[in-house]
């Protein structure tokens, strides 16, 4: 395939002028060197790639003006100017249908766009989330409360469109904010169901407009499948999922766990893991809307009894607090996932007081970019 139009200009990706299996061999690299860099001495698993193409599964894209009505995202190392998109080759085959018909409905009904600089306008994001496995599709217009929008009309136009997946959801979301990111304080379903459904192995995640999920799915059921082998679980053994999000590795090893406790805290996300542990049936699992360290130090206190512990963090990793929380709550067995290296390795320095790494595994999540995913198996040390 060739390289995306945009290359070059748009920041969405940097990678598509070098091979992929090239791709995948620097950032297996890039780990290596980390590991000579903080002294850690373990096993490099081979990488783990999976598709270079259309792989993401959520989109959030910006309005702007460029002899019209503009939509896309931003340059590289430019955040005031907007590429204006016609295709996304890492995201959906769609797209670049979706965007064309948005731009020209808003152009004929001659709605504004919102400048983030003078906070006035009307248009302001368009989120488009896309599953892989069950090729369910939900839009999400983001947009002040200055002007009104068509809605019957804005429905029906996305409804003709001649798209591979099913559109199952649109929300129109109102943000009145001055911050630049999308603040959902208002949001209403104007067609469809309020959730897509995406499928992992056998079990089945309801996502929201506005909740996490794993950006590509065929490389985290595979992260998902692995942690599951690797920590063989005992049916006798308690997990602990620190950042759970909607439950999903919780879910994965619920089967084969005595009980599974997922921390999250966003209510709204555990509510939504509560969801999806109920649409699969699993019983033996419960989730607690808390700061991670908050948790650890009071609730988290109780649990003793934790054999193996699950950590996801955001990319800044995890606080020194929280490190000391974990030393604290002694699991037998962590398994660390990260999106930062810089910030990963970091923490296994901190942890190395008490923990040894078994093994490193990096997965491409994000083919194209210079971003990747990287799992650790830590054991207990023995004194």
């Amino acid at each position: 395939m060739n390289t995306c139009k945009h290359f070059g200009s748009c920041g969405g990706c940097s990678f598509q002028d070098i091979d992929y299996p090239v791709q995948a061999l620097c950032k297996e690299e890039s780990i290596r060197e980390l590991m000579s860099v903080y002294g850690i001495n373990c096993e490099l698993k081979p990488i783990n790639s999976f598709n270079e193409w259309f792989y993401r599964n959520k989109m959030e894209f910006s309005f702007g003006e460029k002899q019209g009505i503009a939509c896309g995202l931003y340059k590289k190392a430019s955040h005031g100017e907007l590429v204006d998109i016609t295709e996304c080759l890492i995201f959906s085959k769609d797209a670049g249908t979706i965007l064309k018909a948005i731009k020209e409905f808003f152009t004929a009904k001659g709605n504004s766009v919102h400048n983030k600089f003078s906070h006035k306008g009307f248009l302001r994001n368009l989120i488009i989330r896309e599953t892989k496995f069950t090729n369910e599709l939900m839009f999400g217009l983001v947009t002040t409360s200055s002007e009104n929008l068509s809605k019957e009309e804005f429905v029906n136009m996305l409804k003709g469109l001649s798209l591979s997946s099913n559109l199952k959801s649109i929300y129109h979301i109102v943000n009145d904010s001055l911050s630049d990111a999308v603040v959902f304080e208002k949001k209403e379903l104007l067609f469809g169901e309020p959730f897509i459904e995406e499928r992992l192995d056998k079990f089945k995640f309801k996502i929201a407009i506005d909740s996490f999920f794993q950006v590509n799915p065929i490389a985290i059921e595979k992260l998902y499948g692995k942690i599951k082998q690797y920590a063989n679980l005992s049916k006798e053994e308690n997990v602990l999922d620190l950042f759970c999000g909607g439950g999903s590795i919780g879910i994965f090893l619920s089967e084969d766990a005595k009980f599974v406790w997922g921390v999250e805290v966003s209510q709204a996300i555990v509510d939504c893991a509560w969801q999806n542990a109920k649409e699969n049936n699993i019983e033996n699992i419960s989730f607690f809307t808390a700061d991670a360290r908050a948790f650890l130090n009071t609730q988290g206190a109780f649990y003793k009894g934790i054999d193996v512990l699950i950590i996801n963090p955001p990319r800044s990793g995890l606080s020194g607090k929280i490190i000391r929380a974990i030393l604290r709550l002694s699991p037998k067995t962590i398994f660390y996932s990260s999106c930062n290296p810089d910030t990963l390795f970091s923490n296994l320095k901190d942890l190395s007081v008490a923990y040894k790494p078994e093994f490193i595994e990096p997965f491409d999540f994000f083919p194209q970019t210079p971003h990747l995913e990287t799992l650790v198996l830590l054991k207990k040390s023995v004194s």
